[in-house]
């Protein structure tokens, strides 16, 4: 061996750095192909899975081959099953990872990550330099990216709901107001478990469209009202808690004022401001996965919008701009570093 050689990191260690756009594609496309979904709990062949596919039996067999070597499948005596990591994949999984692929493998999406380096070159989202559109705005002229969004968004939030439920206390308000609530996933649970609060649904009107449905499935229609409307203008008065969950974090430091300066506005005397976000920790605070994964979403702010994933002292200091004080911080205890930021007015 070359002395060289023995400086060289492990293949497992390089490889996701050089190639992992390539298992994306592969976990990707297994999922479109609709295999997780064929195999279901039980195991199929792989004459079986071309049936069901239509795909090539040759292409298939080496996909499938690639899609148990980054853990999907298992193989034995010539039949295919999901592993737990294949079974995110799943169209009946709650934390729906077909659904995330769809959006990122969406090619105004995946063209963005691609000009990552000029995001970072110019200062400005490359979602924006690819597409010459900002992605919120894309998004009215792209029906089938928003619905990728806005799906990807509530299998987020499913998921997220429980450890939110459990941490945090909505029941000492009698009114929310979902700020960018999108389908009424979050605001419908909030509801369900809290009996005597009611809420109002607040987005735009494309955001809205399956909200009525939401919001009816989960029992709780005729304890929420609807309202359209933009954030930046105006929000619906008299809440006693205006919650913005992912939502701060998409945006540059003016528009959040702007926006939880509108809350403020709207809210009841003695009312709050819930910023329910991933927090970029301080160094070597959290596991290097948990770091991992909030410095991917923050990069992943920067391709997609404006804004970034911000520490606690960064919150502060835009509810300082807006005449607000942060009063508590909440650790969720769910993944991207989950935390509920409460502020409430300075006087």
């Amino acid at each position: 061996m070359r002395e060289a050689d023995a400086d060289l990191p492990e293949t497992e260690e390089f490889l996701p750095l050089i190639l992992g756009f390539a298992i994306s594609q592969i976990a990707g496309t297994t999922a479109r192909l609709g295999v997780p979904d064929l195999i279901g709990n039980s195991s199929r062949t792989l004459d079986e899975l071309v049936g069901g596919t239509g795909a090539d039996h040759d292409c298939l067999r080496r996909l499938l081959r690639a899609a148990e070597a980054a853990g999907l499948l298992v193989i034995g005596e010539d039949r295919y099953q999901l592993t737990r990591l294949g079974r995110l994949f799943r169209g009946d999984s709650p934390w729906n990872a077909r659904v995330h692929d769809a959006m990122h493998s969406h090619p105004a999406v995946w063209q963005a990550w691609g000009s990552l380096e000029d995001a970072v070159r110019t200062g400005k989202p490359s979602f924006d330099l690819v597409n010459g559109a900002g992605v919120f705005d894309y998004l009215d002229t792209d029906s089938t990216l928003a619905g990728h969004f806005h799906e990807t968004m509530a299998t987020g939030t499913a998921v997220q709901v429980p450890a939110i439920l459990t941490h945090f206390d909505f029941g000492r308000f009698g009114h929310v107001v979902d700020c960018g609530g999108g389908n009424g996933t979050f605001l419908s649970a909030i509801l369900a478990a809290n009996e005597g609060v009611r809420g109002t649904l607040f987005n735009s009107p494309g955001a809205l469209a399956q909200a009525q449905a939401v919001l009816a499935e989960a029992g709780v229609a005729d304890r929420c009202e609807i309202v359209a409307g933009d954030f930046f203008t105006a929000l619906p008065p008299g809440g006693d808690a205006y919650l913005l969950k992912s939502v701060i974090h998409d945006w540059d430091d003016e528009s959040c004022v702007r926006i939880l300066r509108n809350c403020r506005d709207a809210m009841a005397p003695g009312g709050r401001i819930v910023v329910f976000t991933s927090v970029m920790p301080e160094r070597d605070t959290v596991t290097p996965a948990d770091a991992l994964a909030v410095a991917v979403q923050d990069i992943e702010m920067m391709v997609m919008c404006p804004g970034s994933i911000r520490t606690v002292a960064e919150h502060e200091a835009l509810f300082a701009r807006a005449d607000l004080k942060l009063a508590e911080v909440t650790p969720l205890h769910c993944p991207f570093l989950f935390h509920a930021l409460e502020a409430v007015g300075q006087r």
